[in-house]
Parts: structure tokens; sequence; C-alpha cells
């Protein structure tokens, strides 16, 4: 009789356990269920006016028609976006503050700073890329060079004389990348903004610029500057008629600055899902994907599973190609 209780004990136990998970887990239902049902936060790592605020801006007035709640945009710039990464990292994890990550806090930062004081990986939830955009190399006009190919060749004649310039180190990097795929040995001159190098090339002071799209584009169009070729995989629709690098003697080269969406690690797997089916709504719209290629910026919608994929990836990339050149902001 002794082992019939034994057996009844343990069936009474497991009803109980079963009991509780079926109740947390409606619990959680329910809670998934009513979310949002405040206000939403997105912590955007730089001043307002920029790329990457602009396109939280025009996500989030369409995401809040949606979600019937405000979606409000709070600027916490500094460190290349690890103020805000921090910010979102220490607040609850319950849906209601995000981060619009970029490749400079979720992919370059870890890449050269030991010392980081947030994991990309560990402390935050993907939910989707916002949007994806490539970096463009332009050449000073009075320099001889109009292909990838000829610059290549001119900077392998003579080794150490070529310079490139960029505001920060994700151009720095790329144009690191470059070098190391090339076998060129180009000096990078660093500048605190996108606007004192493109004045350097116009000075004449760098031979290469290497910035994102959109502050270049109408430089391209007046011919103060010469593009010869865009970091990303495919050809930009804004710029057909400049091949990408990888088309143009580097092959498998592709360098893309991404904007993302993140919540803190734990956040229910119900409201990631919620908001990543939102959002990849909005980004199908015709108005918003006008508004986005306009600006250079190509709309994604990456599922959550692929979103934490190409993170690893680009954190592997840059990590290895800052190992190369040893670079390093500790």
């Amino acid at each position: 009789m002794k082992w019939i209780k034994t057996v009844v004990g343990v069936l009474a136990a497991g009803l109980v356990i079963q009991t509780q998970a079926q109740a947390q887990a409606q619990a959680q239902a329910q809670g998934d269920a009513a979310y949002p049902a405040k206000p939403i936060k997105f912590v955007v790592g730089f001043a307002p006016g920029g790329g990457t605020d602009i396109l939280a801006r025009l996500i989030a007035t369409p995401l809040s028609q949606k979600l019937g709640q405000p979606v409000v945009v709070e600027n916490v710039p500094g460190a290349s976006g690890a103020i805000a990464a921090v910010n979102v990292k220490n607040a609850p994890n319950d849906g209601y503050t995000l981060l619009i990550g970029a490749s400079g806090a979720m992919a370059i930062n870890p890449a050269v700073q030991k010392k980081l004081n947030y994991d990309p990986v560990n402390d935050f939830a993907p939910i989707t890329v916002l949007g994806t955009y490539p970096i463009v190399f332009s050449t000073k006009l009075d320099l001889p060079v109009r292909t990838t190919r000829e610059l290549i060749d001119r900077a392998k004649a003579n080794p150490g004389a070529l310079n490139f310039g960029g505001a920060g180190v994700l151009f720095q990097l790329t144009g690191e990348l470059f070098n190391q795929r090339a076998g060129t040995t180009m000096t990078f001159i660093p500048y605190k903004g996108t606007a004192p190098a493109v004045s350097a090339i116009l000075g004449g002071e760098i031979d290469l610029l290497v910035a994102d799209i959109a502050p270049v584009m109408s430089l391209i169009q007046a011919q103060r500057i010469r593009p010869i070729a865009i970091s990303s995989a495919t050809r930009s629709r804004n710029l057909p008629d400049v091949p990408t690098v990888a088309e143009s003697g580097i092959p498998g080269f592709a360098v893309d600055v991404f904007v993302g969406l993140f919540g803190r690690a734990g956040t229910p797997p119900a409201v990631i899902e919620r908001l990543h089916r939102e959002i990849a709504a909005i980004l199908a719209t015709p108005a918003i994907r006008q508004q986005m290629e306009k600006s250079g910026i190509s709309p994604s919608g990456l599922r959550p599973q692929e979103t934490a994929a190409m993170l690893k990836a680009e954190i592997a990339k840059y990590t290895e190609a800052a190992r190369r050149a040893n670079i390093s902001i500790d």
C-alpha cells in the first residue's frame, strides 16, 4: 500500500505543477493580449534630425495607430549609441521601452571596446531590422581614378600614399575591410562628423570619402565628388549606375548599415511577435517604402530569429576587421 500512496503523491504533485504552469501561461497570454496598455518608448542613441532618428519617427506614427497607444521617441545621444543601449538594458523587459539599435551600438562598439557595459547579444531581444543602407566610396575629382579597380591599382603602386576619411569607427572599419580584401594600405583620416569629412574631400584634403548614402547623394548629383562603388551586395536604386564593391573586383564584399528594433532580454515572445508583425506590415506599405527609399534606405522587416543571426554575423565581421587593423578605443 505504501507504493500506491507514493504513486498517488507523485501524480498529485505533477497535477499541481501542470496546473500552475497552465495558470502562468494563461496569465501571460492574457497580459500579452492586453499589450500595449500604455505608451511605448523608442530610445534613439542619436540627436534629433539624424537618419536613425528620422527612421524611428517614420515608423512610430503608423505603429501608434496600429497599436492604439502613443509611440514616443526619446533621444539619448552619446558614445555611439551606447548610452541609449544601457538605458534600455536597465529598463523593465515588458516591451514598453525599446531600443532603436543601429550598427554602431550593436555591432561596431562590441568589436572595438573590450569593456563595453552591455552585451548586444545577451542583453537584448531582437524584434526586427527596420532598414539598411549602403556606404558610398567617393573620390575627389582630381584623383585620376574612375573605378574601384583603378583605385586599387593606384593604391598598390603607391603604398601608404592614398588616404580615406570618414566620421566614426563604422566608416573606418568599412575602409579597413576594403584595405584587407583589396590588399591596399590606404590611411584613415578621422572626422568628428559627416559635414567636416565632406568639406575635407571637397577641399582636396582626402582622396577617398567613405560615408553613408544620404549626405552624399546631392554632391554626387552635382558632380562635386566621384562615386566609384557602394558597399552593399546589390546596387542602390538611388545610384543605379554606381557598381558595388563586389562586382568591381572584391567578390563577396558586402557592408550595410542596419537600424534594428530591440527589446530588453526576457521580453515576452508574444509581445515581440506582435511588434514584428505590425512593423513588417508598416514596412510593406508603399508610402513608407517610398519615403525610406528616397533617403537611400532599403526597408527590411527581418523576423526576430533572422535579426539575431544577422547581429551575430555583423559582430563577427567587424571584430575580425578591427583585430586585423589593430583598432581599439579602450
